[in-house]
Protein backbone atom coordinates (compact mmCIF):
# COMPACT_ATOMS: atom_id res chain seq x y z
CA UNK A 1 0.00 0.00 0.00
CA UNK A 2 2.80 2.20 1.04
CA UNK A 3 4.31 1.67 -2.41
CA UNK A 4 1.02 2.49 -4.33
CA UNK A 5 0.22 5.55 -2.36
CA UNK A 6 3.90 6.96 -2.91
CA UNK A 7 4.24 6.29 -6.62
CA UNK A 8 0.36 7.81 -6.91
CA UNK A 9 1.77 11.06 -5.91
CA UNK A 10 4.92 11.01 -8.15
CA UNK A 11 2.18 10.51 -10.97
CA UNK A 12 -0.08 13.78 -9.98
CA UNK A 13 2.74 15.72 -9.25
CA UNK A 14 4.10 15.12 -12.69
CA UNK A 15 0.70 15.58 -14.32
CA UNK A 16 0.63 18.78 -12.20
CA UNK A 17 3.49 20.08 -14.00
CA UNK A 18 2.72 18.68 -16.95
CA UNK A 19 -0.32 21.01 -17.36
CA UNK A 20 1.76 24.25 -15.62
CA UNK A 21 3.91 23.06 -18.90
CA UNK A 22 1.19 22.89 -21.68
CA UNK A 23 -0.68 25.96 -20.40
CA UNK A 24 2.50 27.90 -20.56
CA UNK A 25 3.53 26.53 -24.03
CA UNK A 26 0.30 26.78 -25.24
CA UNK A 27 -1.29 23.12 -25.90
CA UNK A 28 -3.41 23.23 -29.26
CA UNK A 29 -3.27 19.59 -30.18
CA UNK A 30 -5.63 16.78 -27.79
CA UNK A 31 -5.78 13.18 -28.65
CA UNK A 32 -7.20 10.22 -28.02
CA UNK A 33 -5.74 6.95 -28.77
CA UNK A 34 -6.14 3.29 -28.13
CA UNK A 35 -3.78 0.72 -28.52
CA UNK A 36 -3.91 -3.76 -28.51
CA UNK A 37 -0.79 -5.32 -27.46
CA UNK A 38 -0.33 -9.15 -27.47
CA UNK A 39 2.65 -10.05 -25.91
CA UNK A 40 5.04 -13.25 -25.50
CA UNK A 41 6.25 -13.82 -21.71
CA UNK A 42 9.73 -14.27 -21.28
CA UNK A 43 10.46 -17.03 -19.00
CA UNK A 44 12.36 -14.86 -17.02
CA UNK A 45 11.28 -16.64 -13.89
CA UNK A 46 10.78 -20.83 -13.44
CA UNK A 47 7.17 -19.86 -12.39
CA UNK A 48 6.21 -18.84 -15.86
CA UNK A 49 8.30 -21.38 -17.24
CA UNK A 50 5.13 -23.81 -15.54
CA UNK A 51 6.53 -24.34 -11.80
CA UNK A 52 3.28 -23.05 -10.46
CA UNK A 53 0.56 -24.85 -8.22
CA UNK A 54 -1.50 -26.30 -11.65
CA UNK A 55 2.05 -26.81 -13.71
CA UNK A 56 0.74 -24.38 -16.21
CA UNK A 57 3.56 -22.34 -18.75
CA UNK A 58 2.28 -18.98 -19.08
CA UNK A 59 3.83 -17.52 -22.42
CA UNK A 60 1.51 -15.27 -24.01
CA UNK A 61 -0.59 -12.53 -22.56
CA UNK A 62 -2.59 -9.23 -24.29
CA UNK A 63 -3.05 -5.36 -23.01
CA UNK A 64 -5.50 -2.82 -24.09
CA UNK A 65 -5.40 0.46 -23.24
CA UNK A 66 -6.08 4.00 -24.03
CA UNK A 67 -4.62 6.94 -23.91
CA UNK A 68 -5.25 10.65 -23.25
CA UNK A 69 -2.31 13.14 -24.50
CA UNK A 70 -1.48 16.48 -25.51
CA UNK A 71 1.37 18.33 -27.84
CA UNK A 72 2.32 22.33 -27.60
CA UNK A 73 2.59 24.81 -30.80
CA UNK A 74 6.45 23.90 -30.74
CA UNK A 75 7.21 19.96 -29.99
CA UNK A 76 5.98 17.67 -31.60
CA UNK A 77 6.38 15.58 -28.83
CA UNK A 78 3.05 13.98 -27.31
CA UNK A 79 2.74 13.29 -23.20
CA UNK A 80 -0.45 12.46 -21.26
CA UNK A 81 -2.30 9.30 -18.93
CA UNK A 82 -3.02 6.15 -20.01
CA UNK A 83 -5.00 3.50 -18.38
CA UNK A 84 -4.81 -0.61 -19.58
CA UNK A 85 -5.97 -3.69 -18.84
CA UNK A 86 -3.33 -6.50 -19.04
CA UNK A 87 -4.54 -10.21 -18.91
CA UNK A 88 -1.66 -13.76 -18.91
CA UNK A 89 -4.79 -15.92 -19.74
CA UNK A 90 -3.67 -17.24 -16.53
CA UNK A 91 -6.18 -15.33 -13.80
CA UNK A 92 -6.10 -18.01 -11.46
CA UNK A 93 -1.72 -17.69 -11.15
CA UNK A 94 -1.25 -14.24 -11.38
CA UNK A 95 -4.13 -12.60 -12.10
CA UNK A 96 -5.69 -9.71 -14.13
CA UNK A 97 -3.71 -6.70 -13.69
CA UNK A 98 -4.55 -3.23 -14.69
CA UNK A 99 -2.35 -0.15 -14.98
CA UNK A 100 -1.87 3.32 -14.77
CA UNK A 101 0.58 5.62 -16.40
CA UNK A 102 2.01 8.47 -17.48
CA UNK A 103 3.91 8.14 -21.27
CA UNK A 104 5.70 10.17 -24.10
CA UNK A 105 5.71 9.71 -27.66
CA UNK A 106 8.75 11.06 -29.11
CA UNK A 107 9.01 11.03 -33.06
CA UNK A 108 12.59 11.27 -33.83
CA UNK A 109 12.63 11.05 -37.95
CA UNK A 110 10.49 11.57 -40.70
CA UNK A 111 10.27 8.64 -43.00
CA UNK A 112 7.51 10.42 -45.40
CA UNK A 113 5.04 13.77 -44.59
CA UNK A 114 2.83 10.89 -43.11
CA UNK A 115 5.18 8.74 -41.67
CA UNK A 116 7.42 9.37 -38.84
CA UNK A 117 10.01 6.66 -36.72
CA UNK A 118 10.56 7.65 -32.95
CA UNK A 119 9.81 6.01 -29.97
CA UNK A 120 7.35 5.90 -26.55
CA UNK A 121 8.11 5.33 -23.12
CA UNK A 122 5.28 3.99 -20.09
CA UNK A 123 6.09 4.48 -16.35
CA UNK A 124 3.55 3.90 -13.32
CA UNK A 125 1.70 1.36 -11.25
CA UNK A 126 0.23 -1.87 -12.38
CA UNK A 127 -2.09 -3.30 -9.33
CA UNK A 128 -4.87 -6.43 -9.15
CA UNK A 129 -1.58 -8.82 -8.98
CA UNK A 130 -2.53 -12.20 -7.57
CA UNK A 131 -0.20 -12.84 -4.62
CA UNK A 132 1.61 -16.18 -5.01
CA UNK A 133 5.12 -15.23 -2.60
CA UNK A 134 6.72 -17.11 -5.43
CA UNK A 135 6.91 -15.12 -8.10
CA UNK A 136 4.99 -12.04 -7.48
CA UNK A 137 4.89 -10.66 -4.25
CA UNK A 138 2.62 -7.72 -3.73
CA UNK A 139 -0.12 -6.77 -5.43
CA UNK A 140 0.55 -3.72 -6.70
CA UNK A 141 4.19 -3.28 -8.55
CA UNK A 142 5.74 -0.43 -10.79
CA UNK A 143 5.26 -0.65 -14.80
CA UNK A 144 7.93 0.28 -17.07
CA UNK A 145 7.38 -0.41 -20.88
CA UNK A 146 9.72 1.23 -23.78
CA UNK A 147 8.80 0.73 -27.42
CA UNK A 148 10.12 1.48 -30.92
CA UNK A 149 7.00 2.65 -33.00
CA UNK A 150 5.96 3.96 -36.21
CA UNK A 151 3.14 6.27 -36.87
CA UNK A 152 1.25 7.16 -39.89
CA UNK A 153 -0.98 10.15 -40.52
CA UNK A 154 -3.99 8.10 -42.52
CA UNK A 155 -5.53 11.76 -42.48
CA UNK A 156 -5.95 15.38 -40.96
CA UNK A 157 -7.47 13.21 -37.88
CA UNK A 158 -5.81 9.99 -37.29
CA UNK A 159 -2.57 8.29 -37.07
CA UNK A 160 -2.16 4.66 -36.99
CA UNK A 161 0.80 3.40 -34.68
CA UNK A 162 2.28 0.21 -34.68
CA UNK A 163 5.72 -1.62 -33.74
CA UNK A 164 7.40 -3.66 -31.29
CA UNK A 165 7.88 -2.99 -27.18
CA UNK A 166 9.22 -4.10 -23.73
CA UNK A 167 6.95 -4.21 -20.83
CA UNK A 168 8.68 -4.67 -17.15
CA UNK A 169 6.94 -5.39 -14.04
CA UNK A 170 8.56 -5.25 -10.68
CA UNK A 171 8.59 -3.93 -7.09
CA UNK A 172 11.57 -2.67 -7.26
CA UNK A 173 12.68 -5.06 -4.45
CA UNK A 174 10.69 -2.95 -2.10
CA UNK A 175 9.32 -6.85 -1.40
CA UNK A 176 10.55 -10.36 -1.74
CA UNK A 177 10.25 -12.39 -4.12
CA UNK A 178 10.38 -9.92 -7.25
CA UNK A 179 10.52 -12.18 -9.71
CA UNK A 180 8.42 -9.62 -11.41
CA UNK A 181 7.24 -10.36 -15.09
CA UNK A 182 8.91 -9.15 -18.61
CA UNK A 183 6.79 -9.16 -21.78
CA UNK A 184 7.85 -8.58 -25.45
CA UNK A 185 4.99 -6.62 -27.48
CA UNK A 186 3.43 -6.00 -30.92
CA UNK A 187 1.47 -3.10 -30.60
CA UNK A 188 -1.43 -1.90 -33.30
CA UNK A 189 -3.15 1.18 -32.28
CA UNK A 190 -4.77 3.97 -33.47
CA UNK A 191 -5.09 8.18 -32.36
CA UNK A 192 -7.11 11.13 -33.07
CA UNK A 193 -6.22 14.09 -33.16
CA UNK A 194 -9.09 16.77 -31.59
CA UNK A 195 -7.25 19.56 -33.79
CA UNK A 196 -6.88 18.86 -37.89
CA UNK A 197 -2.90 18.19 -38.51
CA UNK A 198 -1.62 18.30 -42.17
CA UNK A 199 1.48 16.33 -41.35
CA UNK A 200 3.58 14.76 -39.17
CA UNK A 201 7.07 16.03 -38.11
CA UNK A 202 9.52 14.39 -35.70
CA UNK A 203 12.27 16.42 -33.31
CA UNK A 204 15.39 16.14 -35.46
CA UNK A 205 17.32 15.16 -32.36
CA UNK A 206 20.51 14.48 -35.12
CA UNK A 207 20.68 18.50 -35.89
CA UNK A 208 23.44 19.79 -33.83
CA UNK A 209 22.60 24.13 -33.46
CA UNK A 210 24.31 26.59 -31.15
CA UNK A 211 27.68 25.66 -32.74
CA UNK A 212 28.70 29.47 -31.66
CA UNK A 213 28.31 28.55 -28.08
CA UNK A 214 31.85 28.13 -26.12
CA UNK A 215 32.82 24.42 -24.27
CA UNK A 216 31.83 25.45 -20.63
CA UNK A 217 28.40 26.99 -22.44
CA UNK A 218 27.14 24.28 -22.88
CA UNK A 219 27.88 22.26 -19.26
CA UNK A 220 25.01 22.41 -17.14
CA UNK A 221 25.12 20.10 -13.86
CA UNK A 222 22.01 18.04 -12.67
CA UNK A 223 22.25 17.30 -8.61
CA UNK A 224 19.96 14.71 -7.39
CA UNK A 225 18.90 13.91 -3.87
CA UNK A 226 17.09 10.53 -3.84
CA UNK A 227 15.37 7.94 -1.36
CA UNK A 228 13.66 5.06 -0.96
CA UNK A 229 13.26 1.33 0.43
CA UNK A 230 13.66 -1.83 -0.06
CA UNK A 231 13.96 -5.67 1.60
CA UNK A 232 16.41 -7.38 2.04
CA UNK A 233 16.70 -11.35 2.09
CA UNK A 234 19.80 -14.03 3.01
CA UNK A 235 20.95 -17.80 3.07
CA UNK A 236 20.91 -19.03 6.93
CA UNK A 237 21.33 -22.58 7.14
CA UNK A 238 20.80 -23.02 3.42
CA UNK A 239 17.10 -21.67 3.77
CA UNK A 240 16.08 -18.49 2.19
CA UNK A 241 15.48 -16.19 4.88
CA UNK A 242 13.27 -12.92 3.99
CA UNK A 243 13.78 -9.82 6.33
CA UNK A 244 10.26 -8.36 7.64
CA UNK A 245 11.59 -4.82 7.30
CA UNK A 246 12.06 -1.93 4.93
CA UNK A 247 15.71 -0.70 4.90
CA UNK A 248 16.32 2.58 4.24
CA UNK A 249 18.35 3.92 0.66
CA UNK A 250 19.13 7.45 -0.03
CA UNK A 251 21.85 9.03 -2.67
CA UNK A 252 23.29 11.91 -4.12
CA UNK A 253 23.96 11.89 -8.12
CA UNK A 254 25.93 14.57 -9.20
CA UNK A 255 25.94 14.64 -13.33
CA UNK A 256 27.39 17.02 -15.27
CA UNK A 257 26.25 17.00 -19.02
CA UNK A 258 27.59 18.30 -22.01
CA UNK A 259 24.73 19.97 -24.17
CA UNK A 260 25.23 18.32 -28.14
CA UNK A 261 22.02 20.26 -29.44
CA UNK A 262 18.91 20.74 -28.32
CA UNK A 263 17.74 17.62 -27.40
CA UNK A 264 21.29 15.28 -26.85
CA UNK A 265 23.40 15.41 -23.87
CA UNK A 266 25.89 13.23 -22.10
CA UNK A 267 28.56 13.26 -19.23
CA UNK A 268 29.94 11.43 -16.63
CA UNK A 269 27.94 10.87 -13.10
CA UNK A 270 29.37 10.58 -9.31
CA UNK A 271 26.95 8.04 -7.85
CA UNK A 272 26.70 8.14 -3.43
CA UNK A 273 24.33 5.85 -2.02
CA UNK A 274 23.62 5.08 1.71
CA UNK A 275 22.17 1.37 2.00
CA UNK A 276 20.86 0.01 5.16
CA UNK A 277 20.68 -3.70 3.69
CA UNK A 278 23.94 -4.09 2.32
CA UNK A 279 26.58 -6.05 4.38
CA UNK A 280 24.10 -7.06 7.24
CA UNK A 281 25.72 -8.99 10.31
CA UNK A 282 23.38 -12.36 10.89
CA UNK A 283 23.52 -14.54 13.48
CA UNK A 284 21.96 -17.95 13.20
CA UNK A 285 18.40 -17.19 14.36
CA UNK A 286 18.33 -14.67 11.15
CA UNK A 287 18.78 -11.69 13.73
CA UNK A 288 21.06 -8.63 12.01
CA UNK A 289 22.83 -5.99 13.30
CA UNK A 290 24.22 -3.15 11.08
CA UNK A 291 27.80 -2.79 10.40
CA UNK A 292 28.23 0.67 10.14
CA UNK A 293 27.83 3.71 7.74
CA UNK A 294 30.96 2.71 5.96
CA UNK A 295 30.09 -0.63 5.12
CA UNK A 296 26.96 0.36 3.70
CA UNK A 297 28.08 3.13 1.48
CA UNK A 298 28.76 3.48 -2.24
CA UNK A 299 30.37 5.92 -4.52
CA UNK A 300 30.16 5.02 -7.82
CA UNK A 301 31.08 6.66 -11.06
CA UNK A 302 28.74 6.25 -14.27
CA UNK A 303 28.60 7.57 -17.71
CA UNK A 304 25.15 9.16 -18.59
CA UNK A 305 23.25 9.86 -21.73
CA UNK A 306 20.05 11.99 -22.24
CA UNK A 307 17.64 12.73 -24.26
CA UNK A 308 15.26 15.70 -23.27
CA UNK A 309 12.04 16.52 -25.04
CA UNK A 310 9.49 18.96 -23.47
CA UNK A 311 8.68 18.51 -20.09
CA UNK A 312 10.49 14.74 -19.45
CA UNK A 313 14.27 13.88 -19.94
CA UNK A 314 15.27 10.41 -19.97
CA UNK A 315 18.46 9.66 -18.54
CA UNK A 316 20.44 6.07 -18.73
CA UNK A 317 23.50 5.18 -17.25
CA UNK A 318 26.37 2.49 -16.95
CA UNK A 319 28.77 2.52 -13.79
CA UNK A 320 30.78 0.80 -11.14
CA UNK A 321 30.21 1.27 -7.49
CA UNK A 322 33.66 1.72 -5.57
CA UNK A 323 33.76 1.05 -1.57
CA UNK A 324 35.63 1.07 0.78
CA UNK A 325 33.96 -1.88 2.89
CA UNK A 326 30.88 -3.23 1.43
CA UNK A 327 31.22 -6.29 -0.88
CA UNK A 328 27.45 -6.29 -1.39
CA UNK A 329 27.44 -2.96 -3.14
CA UNK A 330 30.50 -3.33 -4.78
CA UNK A 331 30.42 -3.60 -8.84
CA UNK A 332 28.66 -3.03 -12.12
CA UNK A 333 25.38 -1.06 -12.39
CA UNK A 334 22.97 0.34 -14.95
CA UNK A 335 20.59 3.09 -14.00
CA UNK A 336 17.63 4.43 -15.90
CA UNK A 337 16.00 7.79 -14.60
CA UNK A 338 13.28 9.89 -15.70
CA UNK A 339 12.74 13.16 -15.11
CA UNK A 340 10.08 15.54 -14.76
CA UNK A 341 10.98 19.29 -15.07
CA UNK A 342 8.46 21.68 -12.94
CA UNK A 343 10.82 24.97 -14.69
CA UNK A 344 14.08 25.17 -15.94
CA UNK A 345 16.03 24.76 -12.79
CA UNK A 346 13.92 22.27 -10.75
CA UNK A 347 12.74 18.52 -11.82
CA UNK A 348 10.98 15.68 -9.94
CA UNK A 349 12.92 12.43 -11.21
CA UNK A 350 12.50 8.55 -10.40
CA UNK A 351 15.14 6.14 -10.58
CA UNK A 352 15.75 2.34 -10.86
CA UNK A 353 19.01 1.08 -10.39
CA UNK A 354 20.06 -2.98 -12.00
CA UNK A 355 22.90 -4.69 -9.89
CA UNK A 356 25.38 -6.72 -12.45
CA UNK A 357 23.04 -5.38 -15.44
CA UNK A 358 19.72 -7.25 -15.23
CA UNK A 359 19.14 -7.67 -11.41
CA UNK A 360 16.97 -5.28 -9.80
CA UNK A 361 18.46 -3.30 -6.87
CA UNK A 362 16.20 -0.81 -5.89
CA UNK A 363 14.17 1.75 -6.94
CA UNK A 364 14.10 5.41 -5.60
CA UNK A 365 12.38 8.60 -6.03
CA UNK A 366 13.77 12.34 -5.55
CA UNK A 367 14.46 16.11 -6.31
CA UNK A 368 17.11 17.61 -8.98
CA UNK A 369 18.28 20.84 -9.88
CA UNK A 370 19.82 22.24 -12.94
CA UNK A 371 22.79 24.01 -12.70
CA UNK A 372 24.10 26.76 -15.64
CA UNK A 373 20.98 27.03 -17.42
CA UNK A 374 22.52 29.18 -19.85
CA UNK A 375 23.01 25.93 -22.01
CA UNK A 376 19.43 24.21 -20.64
CA UNK A 377 17.63 23.63 -23.85
CA UNK A 378 15.07 26.56 -25.04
Amino acid sequence: MRLRRFIFLIISLTLACGSIHAQASGSHDHALGVNLRPSYVMPTHGYYNGWNELNKPIRTGSTFDIQYGFANKVEPTFQGIGLGVHTFFSNELVGTPWTFYLFQNVPLVNLSDRMTFGYEWNLGISSGWKVNNVAVSSSSNVFINVAALFTWHANKHWDIVFGSEYTHFSNGDTTFPNGGANTINFRIGTRRHFSPIDKLSSLNIFTFKNKDKQFFQRIYYDISLLGGWRADRSLINGKLHIFNERFLLCGIQINPLYNFNNYLSAGPSLDLVYDRSADLIIDASGNHSNPGVLSQTAAGLSLRGEIKTPIFAVNIGVGYNFTLKSSDLKGLYTTFALKAFLNEKVFLTTAYRLSSVNYAHNLMFGLGFRINTQSSYK
